[in-house]
């Protein structure tokens, strides 16, 4: 799927208004500005990466994992899998995943928004498990979020992202390689 999302990507003709985006949308080194433009098209490319049905070869892979030698059964039950690739139940879901995520993230939120948010992105794991599309243990631990969001307030104020773009503005700074308590005093001047 990566190969795939990779070539989808490629082939985007972006507006000259679009300044400098990163060689790869897999790349670790993109900038927030960057994965703001990538944002904008990503499920339309995530639709596409995954459009090969992969839930069988998935299951195969789990059923061999437990048993060496799978019976015609179990074979059978695994080929019955698929995906529905209905583009209007996909962006339904995207479109319901996109208000949760909008609900959840936004800087003030009272309980009944996080009741309403969390349940909305209930839903989109709902419909994506229904629809058989591949998801990760992150998508079980989206369902704890209301009792997180209720003990330690909005994600707005609990993220990650603000000591990550710090993290990276000192990474950036130049240090002319100056070692034995030199380096922290430039980092500290340069903060």
């Amino acid at each position: 799927p990566l190969d795939r999302l990779e070539e989808f990507f490629s082939q985007i003709i972006w507006p000259v208004s679009v300044a400098c985006l990163s060689p790869s949308v897999t790349s670790s080194s993109s900038k927030a500005d960057q994965w703001h433009l990538h944002i904008s098209v990503l499920f339309v490319g995530l639709f596409i990466a995954w459009e090969v049905d992969m839930l069988c070869q998935r299951h195969l892979e789990i059923l061999l994992s437990e048993s060496a030698d799978p019976n015609q059964e179990q074979l059978d039950l695994v080929d019955s899998f698929t995906t529905d690739h209905s583009i209007c139940q996909h962006y339904s879901t995207m479109l319901e995943f996109s208000a949760a995520i909008q609900i959840l993230s936004s800087r003030s939120i009272s309980p009944r928004e996080v009741e309403r948010g969390c349940a909305a992105l209930s839903r989109v794991c709902q419909n994506w498990a229904n629809m058989g599309v591949h998801m990760t243990p992150y998508f079980h631990f989206a369902q704890h979020f209301q009792r997180q969001m209720l003990q330690f307030g909005p994600c707005y104020s609990t993220w990650a992202f603000p000591y990550e773009q710090n993290n990276g503005f000192l990474g950036w700074t130049n240090h002319n390689n100056h070692k034995g308590g030199e380096l922290e005093c430039t980092m500290m001047q340069k903060w």
